[in-house]
Formats: structure tokens, C-alpha cells, sequence
């Protein structure tokens, strides 16, 4: 399976804290960010190719790190979508696009926010894909009412089939919170140039899923596990503890 981390952000939220580099490369418990992500993927031995959308500005710096991965024998391809500043930036979902025309990605494809920390068995949701060839999207039960409100959150049908996708609601219908981690079949894959057509200036990928449940069987995957966003200085802080208590639980 290939994997695409959406890693074009310009971090504005961190201010100092990033000093100049991207949030995915930011240190946390020893190694970058995002390298726990793909550390944990590369881990259950089926990742074919990993593809990494970034901005103009952070492109040399993801190519440093880049280059560090085929060392170690991962297939790596950075994708510079050309922003400059925060203000011109594509998008995840045409950053998602452009990654698949630029390249030909066929599903399935594991899609990721290279900004979320994830600690829960990824070879179960790889098994569920598996066993059972369809677009998937990760749900969490969340019991914290603010977070809810600060995610998208999935209403759900028979089966366990996504009906409607709500990005950030005042509101929630449930407390089925989704990320952004997906595997992407190639049906959905196709949909892609239709969306963007219909919605140019979407940026949250959960934009994308909520629109394609509604015209593909999209269904969900409960996670077993705990998920971290990272999005400001104390999200920063909290990870590295975050990190550090894994790390210990495993070591023990």
C-alpha cells in the first residue's frame, strides 16, 4: 500500500516554537514528529512507497529528511506544491490531488496529517482493508465535548458505513470523532478532480469525506487507541510527554 502524509502546513500556530522548520519535523521524544508516524507504518511491512506533500518553503528541509528514509531502503517522493506563505497555500485536499496526478496513485492509499500522533495497532486497520477491499476512515470515541468540537465527527449507519461527516460542529451528533487517516480506494481516488470542482476553496480534508460519503460507500474503522493533534505550543509540549509515556510503557 502507498501512503501519503499531507505535511504543506506553515505551523503558524507554534510561532517561536518552530523556529523556522515544519511542524511534522519539529523534535518530539528524540526523533521528528512525523517520523513516529512512519516509523509505525513502515513497522507492520506494508508500505510500498511513502509520499510527502509539502510548501515551497519547507520543500529542501522534508528532502533532508527524505533522503535520510531511502538510506534505510523506504521508497520516499516529496511533493512541493509551491506555496510561499500561509496565505497562498493550496490545501490539504488539492495537496491530496496533487499528489496523485503528479504521481499516478492508484488506490488503496493511506492518507495522513503529518501533524497527529497516533497510538493504537495500525496493522488492525491494514487487516480490516485487507479482509474486506473498501474506502475507510478512522473514527475515536471521544467523550470531550471541546475536542468534538474541534474535529470532524462521523454519524453512523448499519455496518459501521459513514451517513454524514460534520467538520468541526458546534453541535455534535455523536461522539465518534474522526482524523485524518484514511485509506482511500480507488473509487474515491477518482472523485478527487469532481470535488474540487464543485468546492475550489476547500481545505480540510474531512470537507472531501463528507462530500464523497454521500456519493461512495465510505465506511469507518474504530480506533482502539489514544490520537494526539498537534496544533499549538502546549499540543507541542504535550506530545513530548505524550511520546516519553509510550516509550516508557513499551520499554517496561
Amino acid at each position: 500500500m502507498n501512503v501519503l502524509l499531507l505535511c504543506a502546513g506553515f505551523g503558524t500556530r507554534l510561532g517561536a516554537v518552530a523556529r523556522g522548520r515544519p511542524k511534522a519535523l519539529l523534535p518530539v521524544a528524540g526523533k521528528p514528529l512525523v517520523q513516529h508516524l512512519v516509523d509505525d507504518l513502515v513497522a507492520t511491512g506494508r508500505v510500498d512507497e511513502l509520499h510527502v506533500v509539502t510548501n515551497d518553503h519547507f520543500a529542501e528541509q522534508f528532502e533532508t529528511w527524505a533522503a535520510s528514509l531511502r538510506e534505510r531502503g523506504l521508497r520516499v517522493a516529496v511533493s512541493n506544491d509551491g506555496a510561499t506563505e500561509n496565505h497562498n497555500r493550496l490545501g490539504a485536499v488539492r495537496d491530496l490531488a496533487l499528489a496523485v496526478d503528479r504521481h499516478g496513485l492508484g488506490g488503496p492509499l493511506l492518507v495522513a496529517a503529518g501533524d497527529n500522533l497516533f497510538d493504537f495497532p495500525l496493522t488492525d486497520l491494514l487487516d480490516d482493508y485487507a479482509a474486506n477491499p473498501r474506502t475507510l476512515v478512522v473514527t475515536k470515541h471521544e467523550s470531550d465535548l471541546g475536542k468534538l468540537r474541534r474535529t470532524g465527527v462521523a454519524e453512523l449507519g448499519p455496518e459501521g458505513r459513514l451517513v454524514r461527516l460534520h467538520e468541526k460542529p458546534e453541535n455534535p451528533p455523536s461522539s465518534f470523532s474522526c482524523p485524518a487517516l484514511y485509506v482511500l480506494a480507488s473509487e474515491a481516488l477518482a472523485l478527487l478532480p469532481r470535488f474540487l470542482e464543485e468546492a475550489p476553496d476547500t481545505d480540510a480534508p474531512g470537507h472531501f469525506i463528507a462530500w464523497l460519503a454521500r456519493r461512495h460507500p465510505v465506511f469507518t474503522h474504530a480506533m482502539q487507541g489514544e490520537r494526539l493533534d498537534i496544533g499549538d505550543p502546549e499540543g507541542y509540549r504535550a506530545a513530548e510527554a505524550w511520546l516519553r509515556a509510550r516509550r516508557d510503557r513499551a520499554g517496561a
